[in-house]
């Protein structure tokens, strides 16, 4: 009978080990290894909880087992943990590992600030590693701490608050313009605001802001419109007109619209914001100005130490107005300046017009140079024609002074002998030229050169002649024969000196040089003088509408001669300056003759440098000639300068999206289009357009200003396909070079659309509460089978051990062997 007894307990331990064997195989259906092993209610201070009423906030921490990581090495801050919708609200989440790396993961999930609702006592989490999607669980636990909130049945429950409703989308366009607005041209304007929405819009004022080169016509920038009801449009006509100076072709009008709308909840102002395109045409581009730059008479030569006020005189030699112009003066090295600053501010400077400015410098005592200088950087802006351009010129003006001398420099007085009578063509006339020094130091080692006027010719040997040393106040003399030509041209003639000598300044022997000279009267010809003929430039091209930086380009000018006479030997020099060299060719070209009145055509191929600076920049034609005067022949030269504007070329690179191979329709989907400014120059009113049918999008256009040198950045699209097929669209991209031209760059893109995936079909024996984290009904039902098999195994028992006797179909039956019979 013992025997017996132990068996059925053996039995039935062997069936409880078997049951719970398969209760985690229950739990792991599914590919389930996560189980909730426990939780822990706290409130603010770390206390214990022992109820939860409908409003109470408290923390729930929940320990959380993963069977499937054998080592217990994993990070569970690396998983992606969501609390679901439950019976609690709010809250912050965070998770801790609270297991060694030997054990079997386990971590524990701390949920901050939760907010009970008073509805239910669940407590729901969705775990699973991002991006693999086959790998999330849904766990729930009860909190039985929470208790289940009932209402008073005489007090209805108040109705939930509607949420607010977003913003009316509204559709801002013009009418057609014919051709692009020019200059003072009035152009009439249809704007139409189209409600996308079904929400009415009420009480809307707009508001247009034009960009630079555009005007109102109306005296108002501010417009009240008529409400707009839902699907519906409203018109206004408003009159736009041209500037004196369209500084761009782009022109545009910023339109603001604000109003009043319903959004459920209450009324609300709204605000939607566009810009509509202008094209627009510029005026012919102006030359740059050219300022002529003078300055005041001194009485005499300044002193060391002395003062003195000089007024600069700017004048505007050109046809356009020079526009707040600054100028910059900077002395020479033994000046200096004594007003409060170096940079002035200057009035606006018309046609023709001058402005001054009084500058107030002193000498410095360490001066040694009887020439220095004031140096003029002066800056404004112009209109080209097409745009307000900045530009600059730069000049001196030169300020006599005293060097710094123990001694002066010794003066030197040059006379000459009387000649009696004036001097007639071909007459020879001897002349005595004097020199007397009238400082208080020596001359030593003087040296004298004669020169003479163009009608006369020196019949000496020699033009230069050595003197003797000079004490203070002697002197000493040569003698020269001079020859009238054939053809006197004046009846002022001419000897000029140059003598150059050594004195003691009292600390070394300087080296001084003094100029002179003489008149002789002279019997003019009465054969009048020809005329000078001029080589002016007529015109002159160079391809494009401006240069770009390292490009070539052909240089045509035609060139006429301007004068009664013909000239010979004309030879063109090009001088490009920093900006601009010759492309495989001579800077130098030459032509026999060009009659009088007659013009000359040439092309010279040149290369703007990969360095230059934008706006206009300068290139000189120098011209030398020969022509006949009378009898004589004659050199005379003239240069010219023309204006070229150059550009930096552009090199903005843009590259295309990358598209889904599919797209769910209604799903939003992101194309990205990366772009860098590679040029030297900043490219402005970057725009981006969506075109095309079949999306939907938040923005149809996008404004991106400007973009410096260098910059780079990205461009994002946001598309919502709502149709189904192959659906085209066109990303547009606009933006202004720097040579303020309008370039436009078009990605086709093609998107596959299909429709969206239908519900997922659950298998017969799914069961959504053990899915999604529901009460573990099949586990509570095979623990009562057990209970159940445990309760009868026991009574059993019972009964044998009161003696009494069993059915035939007794648990003793499970033995192999027959019960031995004790009494026999």
């Amino acid at each position: 009978m013992k025997h017996n007894l132990f068996r059925t307990g053996v039995s039935l331990l062997l069936l409880l080990a078997m049951l719970a064997a398969a209760l985690p195989a229950v739990f792991a259906a599914e590919g389930s290894n996560l189980y909730i092993t426990g939780y822990q209610v706290t409130d603010s201070s770390g206390r214990s909880v022992g109820s939860i009423s409908k409003g109470n906030t408290v923390n729930i921490t929940v320990s959380v087992k993963d069977t499937g990581d054998g080592t217990g090495a994993g990070d569970p801050k690396t998983l992606d943990i969501t609390k679901l919708d439950d019976s609690f609200t709010g809250g912050s989440l965070s998770v801790e590992k609270t297991s060694s790396d030997s054990a079997p993961l386990v971590y524990a999930v701390r949920l901050t600030g939760l907010t009970y609702k008073g509805v239910g006592q669940s407590l729901k989490l969705q775990v699973g590693t991002a991006g693999d999607a086959s790998s999330y669980q849904t766990l729930e636990v009860t909190i039985t701490e929470a208790v289940v909130y009932e209402a008073p049945s005489s007090v209805p429950e108040p109705p939930s608050a509607p949420d607010p409703a977003p913003a009316p989308m509204v559709l801002i366009s013009r009418s057609e313009l014919e051709k692009p607005i020019e200059s003072g041209q009035e152009v009439k304007l249809k704007v139409t605001f189209q409600n996308l929405s079904n929400t009415k819009l009420k009480s809307p004022v707009v508001t247009f802001t034009p960009s630079d080169g555009l005007l109102l016509e109306s005296g108002a920038s501010s417009f009240p419109l008529a409400d707009i009801a839902g699907k519906k449009s409203v018109s206004l006509e408003i009159t736009i007109k041209g500037a004196s100076a369209i500084p761009s072709p782009a022109q545009s009008l910023g339109v603001d619209l604000k109003f009043n709308y319903y959004n459920n909840v209450s009324t609300v102002q709204g605000n939607v914001t566009d810009k509509i395109s202008i094209p627009a045409i510029g005026r012919e581009s102006v030359p740059q100005p050219v300022v002529l730059v003078t300055r005041s008479t001194l009485p005499h030569p300044l002193a060391v130490d002395e003062t003195a006020t000089i007024t600069l005189r700017f004048q505007n030699t050109s046809s356009t107005p020079l526009v707040k112009p600054v100028v910059a003066v900077t002395p020479s090295e033994s000046l200096m300046i004594l007003n409060d600053a170096a940079t002035f501010l200057l009035p606006d400077i018309q046609p023709g017009k001058t402005a001054t400015l009084d500058v107030q410098i002193q000498v410095a005592r360490g001066n040694s140079s009887t020439s220095q200088t004031l140096s003029t950087e002066l800056k404004y802006g112009y209109d080209n024609g097409g745009m307000m351009t900045q530009a600059s010129v730069s000049d001196k003006v030169v300020v006599p002074t005293q060097a710094k001398e123990t001694v002066p420099q010794p003066v030197v007085l040059v006379t000459r002998s009387a000649t009696g009578k004036p001097i007639s063509a071909g007459e020879t006339l001897p002349v005595t030229l004097t020199f007397q020094n009238a400082g208080t130091t020596s001359l030593v080692k003087p040296v004298v050169s004669v020169t003479t006027s163009e009608s006369l010719i020196l019949m000496d040997p020699t033009s230069t002649f050595l003197l003797p040393d000079l004490a203070p106040g002697k002197s000493t003399s040569i003698s020269v024969k001079v020859q009238a030509t054939k053809d006197l041209s004046s009846t002022n003639q001419s000897l000029n000196t140059e003598l150059k000598y050594l004195y003691d300044n009292g600390e070394t022997m300087t080296q001084a040089t003094s100029s002179d000279k003489v008149n002789i009267a002279a019997n003019a010809s009465s054969k009048s003088d020809a005329s000078v003929p001029n080589v002016v430039v007529r015109s002159y091209s160079y391809g494009e509408s401006s240069v770009p930086s390292g490009s070539a380009f052909p240089l045509n000018f035609t060139f006429e001669n301007t004068g009664a006479v013909p000239i010979s030997n004309v030879v063109v020099t090009v001088d490009g300056g920093e900006t601009f060299t010759m492309d495989a060719s001579t800077n130098t070209y030459f032509y026999k003759a060009l009659a009088a009145g007659a013009s000359q055509s040439q092309e010279i191929p040149m290369r703007a440098v990969p360095t230059g600076k934008s706006g206009a920049q300068g290139l000189t034609l120098s011209f030398k000639y020969e022509y006949v005067d009378g009898e004589k022949r004659t050199q005379a030269s003239s240069d010219v300068k023309l204006s070229i504007p150059v550009y930096q070329p552009d090199r903005f690179q843009i590259n295309a999206p990358s598209v889904p191979e599919t797209v769910s329709m209604g799903e939003e989907t992101e194309l990205l289009l990366t772009y860098v400014n590679k040029g030297k120059d900043d490219l402005a009113n970057l725009e981006a357009t969506v075109e095309g049918e079949g999306v939907d999008t938040p923005a149809r256009t996008q404004y991106l200003g400007n973009v410096t040198a260098g910059a780079n950045g990205n461009i994002g699209f946001a598309l919502t396909p709502n149709t189904e097929g192959d659906v085209k669209v066109v990303l547009k991209i606009t933006y202004e070079n720097a040579d303020q031209q309008v370039q436009t760059r078009e990605f086709p893109v093609t998107l596959h659309v299909t429709a969206p995936p239908p519900p997922e079909d659950f298998p017969d024996d799914f069961d959504p509460d053990m899915d999604e984290g529901g009460f573990p009904w099949m586990t509570v039902g095979l623990a009562a089978g057990a209970v159940v098999l445990v309760g009868g195994g026991g009574l059993l028992i019972w009964k044998k051990k009161k003696g009494g006797k069993t059915e035939e179909n007794s648990w003793d039956d499970w033995d192999d062997t027959p019960p031995s019979n004790e009494g026999e």
